[in-house]
């Protein structure tokens, strides 16, 4: 097949197209920009293009299929969502001349409940896809564990660089993630799969477990003493201010995932699983283990290069109430908190 992957260079896409190279597909990948050569992936063509700029988009060649795994985690929050929408419109006035069948990679959660902006153009996203009149599927999954997942990547930063695990009612939601070889297997399987119309199949691996047993679980499979400490409830800016500081290198788009945690992201039906027989999901334990033991990413300590200071020093994180005095004698069990105040 001639298969269009867009977001070739994300998590996702990056980690696809050596797959369908290897199942002998033709692959045509959009990107913003052309990457470094790469070793085994000679065959691709690649063409340069944005889709929030239709006029700019480079003439495509016939395709069978098209992967749509666009998602604008960096963009301004502000016009994330129209961004969002925007795209995915100019991706189906470009491929349409084709007629090809998409398939969508969106994200897990209750349309009837009050979504996050994040979850909420997830769903956007899908539903103008599939008002296209193309046959859409659309996979809609929750945490992916794989090296390079901004989810997984999260959990091993707060992991590694904090010295106590936070625990706090946020972190208590239920969510099922799914392992990336599965996540991979369940997009190479779509391409097989007929549809009429737009389908969604909710998608996620074989246990359901919590954003907090998540963080126990890396901890303990990297060797890591991490206390559980309990931390008062606050309002969501002030934990996205405690995120910025935490793991500045992921806060940008941390915080669209981070508005998403109160939703639960839980499979309700099994329609996967009758379609799509040749899925063999992989034990969560594994699952993460496999992630930790490929992941490249490397996150330095913050917390004795006065850390704490730079916290206290932040009016909003203070009057908030989230540094009290209890948390602050908690947190002496685990670090030096007075060495590092001390500090001049």
């Amino acid at each position: 097949m001639n298969i269009l992957v867009t977001g070739a260079n994300g998590f996702v896409g990056s980690a696809l197209i050596p797959e369908l190279l290897a199942e002998g597909h033709h692959v045509i990948a959009l990107v913003r920009k052309k990457p470094e050569q790469r070793k085994g992936l000679e065959q691709v063509k690649w063409i340069v293009g944005d889709l929030l700029e239709a006029q700019n988009l480079p003439k495509l060649p016939p395709v069978d299929r098209a992967y749509y795994l666009v998602h604008g985690l960096k963009s301004d929050t502000s016009i994330f969502e129209y961004q969002e929408s925007l795209a995915a419109v100019n991706f189906i006035n470009w491929v349409r001349s084709y007629e090809p069948g998409i398939i969508y990679l969106g994200g897990l959660g209750d349309s009837s409940d009050a979504l996050s902006p994040h979850l909420r153009s997830r769903h956007l996203t899908g539903a103008i896809l599939g008002a296209s009149g193309l046959p859409v599927i659309e996979f809609r999954a929750s945490i992916i564990l794989g090296e390079g997942s901004l989810s997984f990547e999260i959990i091993k930063a707060l992991s590694e660089r904090l010295p106590f695990r936070p625990d706090i009612t946020l972190l208590s939601k239920p969510c099922q993630p799914l392992a990336l070889p599965d996540l991979l297997t369940y997009l190479k399987d779509a391409l097989t799969v007929d549809v009429e119309g737009h389908k969604i199949f909710e998608i996620g691996g074989p246990e359901v477990t919590t954003y907090g047993a998540l963080l126990d679980l890396y901890a303990e499979l990297a060797g890591l003493k991490r206390i559980r400490i309990k931390l008062p409830e606050v309002e969501a800016r002030v934990l996205m201010k405690a995120l910025d500081y935490s793991i500045p290198e992921l806060s940008e788009s941390g915080r669209k995932l981070t508005e998403s945690l109160e939703h639960p992201t839980v499979v309700s039906n099994e329609e996967a699983k009758k379609s799509f027989p040749g899925v063999r999901l992989k034990p969560l334990r594994s699952s993460m283990e496999a992630a930790r033991k490929n992941s490249k990413s490397q996150y330095a300590s913050l917390w004795e290069k006065d850390f704490l200071k730079t916290l206290l020093s932040d009016k909003i994180l203070t009057q908030s109430g989230l540094l009290s005095p209890e948390l602050l004698k908690s947190l002496e069990k685990v670090t030096r908190l007075k060495d590092i105040l001390s500090r001049k």
